[in-house]
């Protein structure tokens, strides 16, 4: 039984985009790409149109248009709808803060925290450093030579994990030979497939000053961004409650020690209390214990790379040990359990005679 489903593909807001200067040179090896997609400054504004399908097990999921305005001060609207036309969303990033508009809900989130706003949409630059140290020691880089996207000349490179148990998959990437941003991105993730294609695309164009403004309906349901943040620090006590019955847990005892407990309120579809419990062995940050009630409709298709069945507490689990991510998942009582580790030395007999000393928040 699959009991997890929460990687996130990296899909931001605004594209997934390589940016650099242009180059005279056209005789590049795939390193070479890299660095230049690393090393050079962000590009010049822009407006384009962009398809993202998401597969799964081969099925296509969900398809999404998008269509994007950037211009060179690092203001960003982005409109997104699904294949139907349906499902509507308006994110505006005005330099100062995020509105984003649900038109189906009628509902606005603005996001004003200055770090939050940082986090939430990266810089170009900042996406290009994701994903390029997320594959370039991991994968193998090799150029398949130039191909045309949305009217454009672009070098096409194929970037193939070097092992299996990578937590990113096979990766390609459309890059504009002009302008070094990604027109075209195909990731595989475990049985997930993410596929994002501009149609369209024009540089270095003059965008009006009204674009990054977000007229909001006089009805609007407005949700600030500290609404969302809704996490505290809880005792042992309190996160029982929250979770609405006892629940296995680490005690203090052979060198470990809780550094933290948080209880979230998590809302919308997710909508649930969910126990965080952060320990350290021996002064060092040593994994992480997340608890929540079991969803009615749980995902029994959503799987890792390198993912394997194991048994935890006499219960059907799975493990992970991929590059840079080691977990272990499993339900008893009602309850979904995650482990999520973070010292790289533990093994996973380790784990499992570790989860059998786990006591009973009573």
């Amino acid at each position: 039984m699959k009991l997890f489903k929460g990687l996130v593909i990296f899909c931001a807001i605004g594209g997934v985009v390589l940016m650099a200067g242009c180059s005279e040179e056209n005789n590049y090896s795939p390193e070479q790409m890299i660095n230049n997609a690393l090393d050079e400054k962000e590009t010049e504004s822009y407006v384009g149109e962009a398809t993202t399908t998401v597969s799964e097990n081969g099925d296509i999921i969900e398809t999404m248009i998008m269509k994007e305005w950037h211009n060179q001060d690092g203001k960003i609207r982005v409109e997104i709808e699904n294949q139907e036309g349906m499902e509507k969303s308006v994110s505006v990033n005005d330099g100062e803060k995020i509105t984003t508009y649900d038109e189906e809900k009628n509902q606005a989130i603005i996001i004003d925290d200055k770090e939050i706003l940082e986090f939430n949409q990266p810089s170009p630059k900042e996406q290009v450093d994701f994903i390029l140290d997320m594959v370039r020691d991991t994968h193998e880089i090799s150029g398949k030579g130039e191909e045309e996207v949305a009217g454009r000349t672009a070098y096409h490179l194929v970037a193939t994990p070097k092992e299996d148990n990578t937590l990113f998959g096979k990766q390609e990437m459309w890059i504009d030979k002009e302008n070094w941003m990604a027109l075209k991105v195909i990731s595989d993730s475990g049985n997930h497939k993410t596929e994002i294609v501009y149609n369209d695309i024009e540089f270095d164009t003059n965008i009006p000053e009204d674009t990054f403004t977000l007229e909001l309906p006089d009805d609007v349901d407005i949700v600030n961004s500290d609404d969302l943040l809704n996490t505290e620090e809880a005792t042992l006590e309190e996160a029982k409650e929250g979770i609405g019955q006892p629940f296995y847990y680490f005690p203090e005892e052979d060198g470990l020690e809780i550094s933290t407990i948080e209880k979230d309120e998590l809302t919308g579809e997710l909508d649930r209390t969910e126990v965080n419990i952060d320990y350290k062995k021996e002064g060092a940050p040593f994994l992480t214990l997340s608890v929540f009630e079991s969803p009615k409709d749980l995902d029994d298709d959503f799987t890792f790379p390198e993912e394997k069945e194991v048994t935890i507490r006499d219960q059907d689990g799975t493990f992970t040990d991929t590059d840079g991510f080691h977990a272990m998942f499993w339900q008893e009582d009602g309850l979904n359990y995650s482990l999520v580790i973070i010292d790289p030395t533990i093994t996973l007999e380790e784990l499992q005679k570790l989860a059998e000393s786990m006591d009973i928040v009573e």
